[in-house]
């Protein structure tokens, strides 16, 4: 819309803009096209000279033009701060349709269909359909479902980007407390001096990619050689191949990967497990397939192209060297220092996109019903009101010495732990460990039964 032309307008349009004008309006017999908007806008002036066109091709004295300011008449309040244009076809005190938009052919041909029908109705040879101004014309029904179903679509979208964080978050979560159901890959000094655009390293992400599977955690490191062989075996004690092996570590840093997938199985229906025994094969190069990565990119006979544990308890010891930091909270442990923050559920997009910076020290999160119980132990029960009740996204932390966990605060939580000694109560009293010791075997399984599986063990 452009600025408005008075002297212009006045001549065509009959301008209205208080209560009174427009029940003065109503009463005009005939056709009123009214051009209605809003006063930071002004009307659409653009339209005056095909209006002022038409009026003089048809003349009479059933068709009228008017502007009708819609801020402080209270019919038009839902057409308030809109700055498309909008006209309104008035016959008989009433509003017999409705058009948006500067489509002059259009709005002509509306103008001449509607003054043909009223015309017909003061010559008694029709019926006047009319409108109520409080109910919405099949127009505005139409655009309102168009805009509802944007809105879902952007809310599935949101929703669908949320749970994806969310899941990713509760991986690196499962992560930190519980190891099994991850797997780790080692990219020796060979693969990592070659780079992550060639080889072994290319191939491999690619492969991961394609899979749907995460690398949750990267991470350069340098081993002691007596240690590592150890732990990251390779051939039996004493060969030439755990010699190798040994010298290879010695050579420089390696690369080591953890790896996670959100669902049971791969995109290609496998699991993660039956994914990297298949893409990399056995430790030893020798003993592996030619088309393997551990073959394939073999440095001797002896030296993998990747390495990656094959079987479970080896995995143990090698995540055990590899990540130590996710032994911190194992078995559900708090860590020494921790804060626990509670959010409402539906703040799920904004906190974890506001997490996003400090995801390292992320050590669980999970969406739970917060109970009286849970709401005394946390505030004590003076000041236990409710307002901690219901569905709640809780997030747990590592503070890393620092007295408040700032990256809570700075989105507004409706609770976090005051201090890191209640913040290993709150982490015990919202993440309860679950034991797996032999001798409650039963209550073990059953706990794992209600929990939705994340990776494949």
């Amino acid at each position: 819309m452009a600025g408005r032309k008075k002297g212009e307008a006045t001549q065509l349009q009959i301008e209205v803009s208080t209560e009174e004008e427009w029940e003065k309006l109503l009463q005009k017999e005939g056709l009123v096209v009214i051009d209605v908007y809003s006063g930071w806008c002004g009307p659409c002036v653009g339209m005056l000279g095909n209006l002022k066109k038409l009026k003089l091709e048809i003349g009479g004295e059933l068709l009228h033009m008017a502007t009708a300011k819609a801020d402080e008449i209270e019919t038009l309040t839902r057409f308030r701060n809109k700055s498309e244009p909008t006209w309104m076809f008035v016959a008989g005190g009433q509003m017999v349709n409705l058009m948006f938009g500067a489509n002059a052919p259009r709005l002509c041909r509306m103008i001449l269909d509607e003054l043909a029908k009223e015309t017909a109705v003061l010559n008694g040879e029709g019926e006047r359909m009319t409108i109520p101004f409080n109910e919405l014309t099949p127009e505005e029904k139409i655009r309102k479902e168009e805009e509802e179903r944007r809105r879902l679509e952007a809310q599935a979208a949101e929703e669908e980007a949320t749970a994806a964080k969310l899941n990713a978050l509760r991986l690196l979560s499962l992560a930190r407390r519980d190891v099994d159901p991850l797997h780790l890959v080692l990219l020796p000094p060979h693969v990592v001096t070659a780079g992550p655009e060639t080889g072994a390293w290319l191939e491999l992400t690619t492969a991961l990619t394609e899979a749907g599977a995460l690398i949750l955690e990267e991470h350069q490191v340098e081993l002691e050689p007596e240690t590592a062989s150890a732990a990251l075996e390779l051939g039996a004690e004493g060969s030439e191949a755990r010699r190798e092996w040994s010298i290879a570590l010695q050579s420089g840093p390696c690369v080591a990967l953890l790896l996670g997938t959100l669902l049971e199985t791969t995109e290609q229906g496998v699991t993660l497990a039956e994914l990297l025994r298949e893409l990399i094969g056995p430790p030893i190069p020798l003993e592996a397939p030619p088309e393997s990565l551990s073959h394939k990119y073999r440095d001797g006979d002896h030296i993998p192209g990747l390495w990656a544990p094959s079987e479970p308890e080896k995995r143990t010891s090698a995540v055990a060297l590899l990540f130590p930091e996710l032994q911190e909270a194992d078995g559900g442990a708090a860590p020494v220092e921790v804060a626990v923050a509670l959010f409402e559920a539906e703040r799920q997009q904004e906190i974890l996109s506001g997490l996003q910076g400090v995801a390292e020290k992320i050590l669980a999160v999970a969406l739970r019903q917060v109970g009286g119980h849970e709401e005394t132990v946390l505030l004590g029960a003076e000041n236990a009101e409710g307002r901690l009740m219901g569905e709640r996204l809780v997030v747990a932390m590592r503070t890393d010495g620092e007295e408040r966990a700032e990256a809570f605060e700075l989105l507004t939580p409706l609770y976090v732990s005051p201090d890191p000694v209640m913040g290993v109560r709150d982490f015990q009293l919202l993440f309860p460990a679950t034991d797996k010791k032999d001798d409650e075997e039963t209550d073990a399984e059953e706990a794992k039964d209600k929990q939705e599986p994340l990776v494949e063990e």
